[in-house]
Protein backbone atom coordinates (compact mmCIF):
# COMPACT_ATOMS: atom_id res chain seq x y z
CA UNK A 1 0.00 0.00 0.00
CA UNK A 2 1.58 3.27 -1.03
CA UNK A 3 0.27 6.39 0.15
CA UNK A 4 2.63 9.05 -1.09
CA UNK A 5 1.02 8.30 -5.09
CA UNK A 6 -1.17 11.11 -6.34
CA UNK A 7 -3.86 9.43 -8.68
CA UNK A 8 -4.76 12.04 -11.17
CA UNK A 9 -4.05 9.68 -13.88
CA UNK A 10 -7.47 7.81 -14.25
CA UNK A 11 -8.74 11.89 -14.44
CA UNK A 12 -5.92 12.08 -16.72
CA UNK A 13 -7.17 9.45 -19.24
CA UNK A 14 -10.68 10.00 -18.64
CA UNK A 15 -10.09 13.80 -19.50
CA UNK A 16 -7.95 12.84 -22.55
CA UNK A 17 -10.63 10.58 -24.23
CA UNK A 18 -12.95 13.33 -23.78
CA UNK A 19 -10.95 15.63 -25.07
CA UNK A 20 -10.66 13.46 -28.00
CA UNK A 21 -14.78 13.99 -28.88
CA UNK A 22 -14.28 17.55 -28.96
CA UNK A 23 -11.45 17.87 -31.55
CA UNK A 24 -13.75 17.17 -34.41
CA UNK A 25 -14.01 18.12 -38.34
CA UNK A 26 -16.37 20.63 -39.97
CA UNK A 27 -17.28 18.43 -42.23
CA UNK A 28 -17.54 14.82 -42.01
CA UNK A 29 -13.82 14.09 -41.99
CA UNK A 30 -11.52 12.51 -39.70
CA UNK A 31 -8.91 14.83 -38.19
CA UNK A 32 -5.29 13.82 -37.26
CA UNK A 33 -4.28 15.15 -33.83
CA UNK A 34 -0.53 17.26 -33.04
CA UNK A 35 0.87 15.40 -30.30
CA UNK A 36 3.05 18.26 -30.01
CA UNK A 37 0.51 20.89 -29.85
CA UNK A 38 -1.69 18.71 -27.99
CA UNK A 39 -1.73 17.45 -24.25
CA UNK A 40 -3.88 16.16 -21.20
CA UNK A 41 -3.24 17.63 -17.79
CA UNK A 42 -4.56 16.37 -14.32
CA UNK A 43 -3.92 17.74 -10.76
CA UNK A 44 -4.81 17.40 -7.54
CA UNK A 45 -3.18 17.43 -3.76
CA UNK A 46 -1.18 15.17 -1.81
CA UNK A 47 -1.06 15.54 1.88
CA UNK A 48 -2.31 19.25 1.15
CA UNK A 49 0.96 20.24 -1.48
CA UNK A 50 -0.58 20.24 -5.03
CA UNK A 51 0.95 18.58 -8.15
CA UNK A 52 0.37 18.14 -11.77
CA UNK A 53 0.90 15.51 -14.63
CA UNK A 54 -0.19 14.21 -17.91
CA UNK A 55 0.05 11.35 -20.36
CA UNK A 56 2.48 11.27 -22.75
CA UNK A 57 1.26 8.27 -25.58
CA UNK A 58 -2.33 8.16 -26.58
CA UNK A 59 -3.94 8.35 -30.08
CA UNK A 60 -7.72 8.90 -31.47
CA UNK A 61 -9.68 7.79 -34.47
CA UNK A 62 -11.95 11.11 -34.42
CA UNK A 63 -14.86 11.68 -37.03
CA UNK A 64 -16.82 14.98 -35.93
CA UNK A 65 -19.04 17.33 -37.86
CA UNK A 66 -19.76 20.74 -35.52
CA UNK A 67 -23.00 20.93 -38.11
CA UNK A 68 -24.48 17.12 -36.93
CA UNK A 69 -22.15 16.74 -33.79
CA UNK A 70 -24.87 13.75 -32.99
CA UNK A 71 -23.43 11.25 -35.56
CA UNK A 72 -19.50 11.82 -34.77
CA UNK A 73 -17.04 8.91 -33.39
CA UNK A 74 -14.91 9.29 -31.32
CA UNK A 75 -12.61 6.25 -29.80
CA UNK A 76 -9.54 7.18 -27.42
CA UNK A 77 -6.39 4.69 -26.53
CA UNK A 78 -4.61 5.52 -23.37
CA UNK A 79 -1.20 4.51 -22.21
CA UNK A 80 -1.67 4.42 -18.62
CA UNK A 81 2.03 3.79 -18.38
CA UNK A 82 3.19 6.80 -19.66
CA UNK A 83 1.19 9.16 -16.62
CA UNK A 84 3.76 11.62 -15.58
CA UNK A 85 4.15 14.31 -12.55
CA UNK A 86 7.53 15.36 -12.69
CA UNK A 87 7.95 13.47 -9.09
CA UNK A 88 9.74 10.07 -9.02
CA UNK A 89 7.70 8.65 -5.87
CA UNK A 90 4.28 9.56 -7.72
CA UNK A 91 5.66 8.17 -10.79
CA UNK A 92 7.02 4.94 -9.54
CA UNK A 93 3.44 4.76 -7.97
CA UNK A 94 0.94 5.29 -10.59
CA UNK A 95 1.63 2.05 -12.44
CA UNK A 96 1.07 -0.23 -9.54
CA UNK A 97 -1.59 -2.51 -8.74
CA UNK A 98 -4.23 0.13 -6.24
CA UNK A 99 -3.42 2.84 -8.50
CA UNK A 100 -3.30 2.42 -12.54
CA UNK A 101 -2.41 -1.18 -12.06
CA UNK A 102 -0.84 -1.12 -15.41
CA UNK A 103 0.73 -4.90 -15.71
CA UNK A 104 -3.08 -6.15 -15.65
CA UNK A 105 -4.66 -3.55 -17.55
CA UNK A 106 -1.79 -0.96 -19.58
CA UNK A 107 -4.49 0.84 -21.82
CA UNK A 108 -7.76 2.99 -21.20
CA UNK A 109 -10.25 3.45 -23.70
CA UNK A 110 -12.66 6.32 -24.12
CA UNK A 111 -15.73 5.58 -26.64
CA UNK A 112 -17.83 8.38 -27.18
CA UNK A 113 -22.10 7.79 -27.15
CA UNK A 114 -23.27 11.10 -27.75
CA UNK A 115 -22.16 14.51 -28.32
CA UNK A 116 -24.81 17.49 -28.52
CA UNK A 117 -24.18 21.18 -29.21
CA UNK A 118 -24.97 23.51 -26.14
CA UNK A 119 -24.35 26.91 -28.05
CA UNK A 120 -22.25 28.63 -30.98
CA UNK A 121 -18.44 26.60 -30.94
CA UNK A 122 -19.10 24.83 -27.65
CA UNK A 123 -20.66 21.28 -26.89
CA UNK A 124 -21.06 18.50 -24.28
CA UNK A 125 -19.84 14.82 -24.96
CA UNK A 126 -21.31 11.76 -22.79
CA UNK A 127 -19.45 8.84 -23.09
CA UNK A 128 -17.94 5.65 -20.97
CA UNK A 129 -14.77 5.66 -19.85
CA UNK A 130 -13.11 1.95 -19.03
CA UNK A 131 -10.06 1.34 -16.90
CA UNK A 132 -8.50 -1.17 -14.51
CA UNK A 133 -11.91 -3.40 -15.30
CA UNK A 134 -14.61 -0.63 -14.74
CA UNK A 135 -16.36 1.53 -16.99
CA UNK A 136 -17.59 4.80 -16.06
CA UNK A 137 -19.89 7.17 -17.32
CA UNK A 138 -18.24 10.68 -17.92
CA UNK A 139 -19.37 14.04 -19.57
CA UNK A 140 -17.00 16.82 -20.82
CA UNK A 141 -18.30 20.21 -21.53
CA UNK A 142 -15.66 21.74 -24.20
CA UNK A 143 -14.74 24.94 -26.91
CA UNK A 144 -14.02 24.04 -30.48
CA UNK A 145 -13.02 26.47 -33.14
CA UNK A 146 -12.36 25.35 -36.54
CA UNK A 147 -10.33 27.37 -38.78
CA UNK A 148 -9.29 26.06 -42.33
CA UNK A 149 -8.23 22.57 -41.88
CA UNK A 150 -7.13 23.07 -38.08
CA UNK A 151 -9.46 22.09 -35.05
CA UNK A 152 -8.75 23.60 -31.37
CA UNK A 153 -10.99 22.09 -28.52
CA UNK A 154 -10.13 22.26 -25.00
CA UNK A 155 -12.32 21.22 -22.12
CA UNK A 156 -12.13 20.67 -18.18
CA UNK A 157 -13.85 17.53 -16.18
CA UNK A 158 -13.29 16.56 -12.52
CA UNK A 159 -12.88 13.18 -12.33
CA UNK A 160 -13.40 10.88 -8.86
CA UNK A 161 -10.74 8.39 -8.91
CA UNK A 162 -12.53 6.03 -6.84
CA UNK A 163 -15.01 5.23 -9.13
CA UNK A 164 -12.10 3.02 -10.96
CA UNK A 165 -10.74 1.98 -7.98
CA UNK A 166 -7.89 4.18 -8.08
CA UNK A 167 -6.34 4.35 -4.63
CA UNK A 168 -9.07 2.05 -3.20
CA UNK A 169 -6.27 -0.31 -1.09
CA UNK A 170 -4.65 2.66 0.13
CA UNK A 171 -6.63 5.32 0.30
CA UNK A 172 -10.23 5.05 -0.69
CA UNK A 173 -11.22 7.72 1.64
CA UNK A 174 -8.52 10.62 -0.28
CA UNK A 175 -6.83 10.99 3.19
CA UNK A 176 -3.41 10.98 1.18
CA UNK A 177 -4.48 11.67 -2.44
CA UNK A 178 -7.74 13.83 -3.25
CA UNK A 179 -10.52 11.65 -4.45
CA UNK A 180 -11.25 14.92 -6.83
CA UNK A 181 -8.98 15.03 -9.96
CA UNK A 182 -9.45 17.92 -12.43
CA UNK A 183 -8.42 17.23 -15.75
CA UNK A 184 -7.98 19.62 -18.54
CA UNK A 185 -7.20 18.46 -22.06
CA UNK A 186 -6.28 21.10 -25.22
CA UNK A 187 -6.13 19.28 -28.71
CA UNK A 188 -4.61 20.83 -31.80
CA UNK A 189 -5.71 18.56 -34.85
CA UNK A 190 -5.73 19.02 -38.39
CA UNK A 191 -8.49 17.63 -41.13
CA UNK A 192 -6.97 14.25 -42.66
CA UNK A 193 -6.25 14.57 -46.55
Amino acid sequence: MTRLMPVPALAVALALALAFVGVGPARAAGWVVDPARSHIQFAGEHMGKAFTGRFGAWTAAIDFDPAKPEASVINVVIDLASARTGDATYDKTLPTDDWFDTARTPKATFRATKVRATGPGTYVANGTLAMRGVAVPVTLPFQLAIKGDVATMSGQVTLKRIDWGIGKGSDAGGDWVSLAIPVRISVVARRKG
